[in-house]
Order: structure tokens, then C-alpha cells, then sequence
């Protein structure tokens, strides 16, 4: 699978057309996942995350972690590990432009609106 070349951004239709890009990858990426899911151990989960073992456990009872247990082991998903980190990483400036300046192209294209 070959990622699409994004091209240089000129002007909004540009930008929409690179948005187009990175949707079209990322529903390719979801619907053909080239990685298939491990079940880690709390030992190979605090490798993962690069944490110590103590602080998985009091993450697991905190709740605060996805996992899974069967009778008394715990198992953790490695897609759902990077799931949770993905879901607390902070935008970059960029991103936090390109999420600023599709709100006003919403906001421009819808009818009656003024900016």
C-alpha cells in the first residue's frame, strides 16, 4: 500500500484536497490494519509504555488503562495501549490551525453565515 504524495498547499482548495488525502489514508489504514493486535503481559505492557510495572497496576486500578483480565492475570491490547496514548497526545500548533481553519470554512459554507 503506497501513501498518497500530499502537494503543496497554495490556496483552500489545495488544503481540501490534501485533507482528502489524509482521510482517504487513514479509512484505508482502518479498513486493511497491516498490524495485527498482541495481548501483553504487565511486564511486556510496562516495556511498552516504557513505565514500571507498579504504576501499571495502579493505573489498571485506577481505571485509567484498557485491560483485560482472566482469572487472576491481567492482558493489555497493544492497539488499544496506543489508542489510549494517541487519545492523550496534544496537538501541534499546526493541527491546532488546520482544526481553526476548517471551523471557518464550515462556518463560511454554511448558508446565511457571515464571517
Amino acid at each position: 500500500m503506497q501513501q498518497e504524495e500530499i502537494p503543496p498547499l497554495r490556496s483552500i482548495d489545495d488544503l481540501m484536497g490534501a485533507i482528502r488525502i489524509v482521510v482517504r489514508q487513514e479509512i484505508t489504514k482502518a479498513l486493511h490494519p497491516a498490524v495485527q493486535d498482541r495481548l501483553l503481559t504487565v511486564s511486556e505492557a510496562a516495556e511498552y509504555l516504557r513505565l514500571a510495572k507498579p504504576t501499571i497496576y495502579s493505573l489498571v486500578q485506577q481505571n485509567k488503562i484498557p485491560y483485560m483480565k482472566q482469572t487472576k492475570r491481567l492482558y493489555f491490547s497493544e492497539n488499544k495501549l496506543k489508542e489510549w496514548l494517541d487519545q492523550s497526545r496534544i496537538p501541534s500548533n499546526i493541527e491546532r490551525e488546520m482544526s481553526v481553519i476548517n471551523k471557518l470554512i464550515k462556518r463560511k459554507t454554511r448558508p446565511g453565515s457571515k464571517l
